[in-house]
């Protein structure tokens, strides 16, 4: 176990700090401090676009453009039409835009009408909705959207100088043949948000005060002595996997990378029949709530202390004690010992596709020039000002040193809260360069404390994202394996539950569980994986968009 140590503020800031390097006149040729796994990774040479620059507002008469996109806070505004920064950004590049927003809850659905109908917007805010599709990839072969490649160099020169600083930005923006299909939005996504949180008062109550459970031998016990006092452990997800406690078993609850680089699946492992063991002596012990697989809010759970413990994204999790009137603790990643390696860190100190913010242009448009102009806008060093920080006076102000501070309606503090705030005074989500949660969230960065937890652990030297995969799927690769893996995880999910409740034995029943997944084809879905990452690997930034 280990006392809680806070690292320096200002260390992790100074290695969290992100300079943009697109800009609106292609005069200023800043570079990007790039990070990689962990923060003292050497920055790549900065790349820059062959394209030419894009001089805005853009010249044309009557520059309009139909675009279809989900309204976020739909409870404070009826249109984009009515938003300051939309309105801001359509004044800068000259484009007057149509905005068609499809009733919130229902966008998969009105995507798919829209599709099948016969006239689509110029654009598409596709996000997440295509994905069941295949993707923006499949709807390029399928003709639904354009393939953006032979004109990115001349039409969107900043988001291709964004997409070409690092290796890795530039596997992920494009498919396994190199195209380019969409518009991501790119974020530096690191440091890790997604952490565990324990409540100071059941610490307190339980003798443990601020001494921090490392390894899982830690948690047991942690959870024993919750048990004694009347609480919970914690909820598990509903279908028993929590990456938090599979990552100590040289696992994740998905495919992933094996130490020897090759693709593997979490539930056809040894480590997983290890982590359901103790799954299954803490549900027999009573450690973890009996309901977890049915409908519970785990977050109102833990605000109640019907739990002692939540895995959450650290700032909610302080954000919500602190209406809640608590505190908490966040704890760095189980292990199984003190200084074991964690090779799943999903986030990254490289800017890359982040958050599924997808945009695409669709076959009816007119004028695909004007639409990948007017997209390229918010990768220019004004375009993401404006899309990250608003208007200048009313979403944020500027102190005497230079620094922008968000004003107190942005933060939430004024006629709204602050989630819908972030889509009102600034654009969240959307076709971006964006900066980071830790200098450009205001739910992060409006309490310093909430912005020490998200920064916490991240000078850890022994986590790393060695075994994640970035790699992205062919559309065929995609169907292929989506047709294995229906049956899979619907078998191992029924396993998992029954393994936990003790309806079965676990170490009779591994091997005939293990040969079962064998006869329903997992490794060939293995096999897929591994050629897309293989493929993914293998590519390169073409030489025409290397540095001039």
């Amino acid at each position: 176990m280990k006392r809680i140590k806070f690292i320096s503020l200002v260390l992790v800031l100074s290695m969290s700090s992100v300079i943009f390097f697109g800009c609106s006149n292609g005069n200023d040729k800043d570079v990007v401090d790039h990070k990689g796994d962990t923060p003292d990774k050497p920055a790549p040479g900065i790349i820059e676009s062959t394209g030419d620059s894009i001089t805005y507002p853009l010249e044309g008469d009557n520059l309009t453009l139909t675009y279809w996109h989900s309204l976020r806070a739909p409870d404070y505004q009826s249109s984009y039409d009515d938003n300051i920064v939309w309105q801001a950004i359509e004044k800068n590049t000259g484009v007057d835009i149509k905005w068609i927003h499809p009733a919130t809850g229902t966008e998969s659905e009105q995507l798919g009408l829209l599709i099948a109908g016969k006239d689509l917007p110029d654009i598409l805010q596709i996000d997440g909705n295509y994905d069941a599709a295949g993707g923006s990839a499949a709807g390029v072969d399928e003709g639904v959207f354009l393939d953006l490649t032979e004109n990115i160099a001349k039409c969107a020169p900043d988001y291709l100088n964004v997409i070409t600083s690092s290796d890795l930005c530039y596997q992920m923006a494009t498919t396994p043949e190199g195209l380019i299909t969409e518009f991501d939005q790119i974020k530096q996504t690191a440091p890790a948000y997604m952490r565990i949180a324990l409540r100071k008062d059941i610490q307190d109550e339980i003798g443990w005060g601020d001494k921090m459970p490392v390894t899982m031998e830690d948690y047991t016990q942690l959870f024993k002595d919750m048990k004694k006092a009347g609480y919970y452990g914690y909820a598990p997800a509903s279908n028993g996997r929590d990456d938090q406690f599979l990552f100590p078993y040289g696992i994740r609850g998905s495919f992933y990378l094996n130490e020897d680089g090759k693709v593997d699946y979490g539930m056809y492992n040894n480590g997983y029949k290890e982590y359901l063991k103790l799954m299954a002596s803490w549900y027999k012990k009573d450690y973890i709530h009996p309901d977890f697989t049915g409908d519970i809010r785990r977050p109102a759970m833990f605000d109640t202390k019907e739990i002692g413990l939540l895995i959450n994204p650290s700032d909610i999790s302080y954000n919500n004690a602190k209406l809640a009137g608590y505190e908490i603790y966040i704890v760095n990643y189980p292990r199984l010992h003190e200084g074991q390696e964690m090779r799943f860190e999903s986030t990254t100190w490289d800017p890359v596709p982040a958050d599924g913010i997808r945009t695409v242009i669709s076959r009816d448009c007119k004028d695909m020039d004007t639409a990948m102009k007017f997209l390229n806008y918010g990768y220019t060093k004004e375009g993401a000002k404006l899309f990250n920080w608003g208007i200048e006076g009313v979403s944020y102000t500027v102190d005497n040193n230079g620094k922008k501070i968000f004003t107190d309606e942005t933060k939430g503090n004024g006629d709204m809260p602050s989630d819908p705030a972030q889509y009102i005074y600034k654009l969240h989500f959307g076709p971006k360069f964006a900066e980071p949660d830790v200098s450009c969230n205001p739910g992060t960065i409006g309490d310093p404390e909430a912005l020490k937890l998200r920064l916490l652990y991240s000078d850890d030297k022994t986590v790393n994202s060695s075994g994640v995969i970035f790699a992205t799927l062919t559309a065929d690769q995609s169907k292929a394996r989506a047709s294995i893996m229906k049956d899979i995880n619907t078998y191992v999910d029924e396993m998992t539950l029954k393994f936990i409740f003790g309806e079965l034995d676990i170490d009779e029943s591994w091997d005939e569980y293990i040969s079962t997944l064998k006869s329903l084809n997992i490794e060939e879905a293995i096999s897929i994986t591994q050629e897309a990452v293989d493929t993914f690997n293998e590519k390169e930034i073409p030489t025409e968009w290397l540095a001039k």
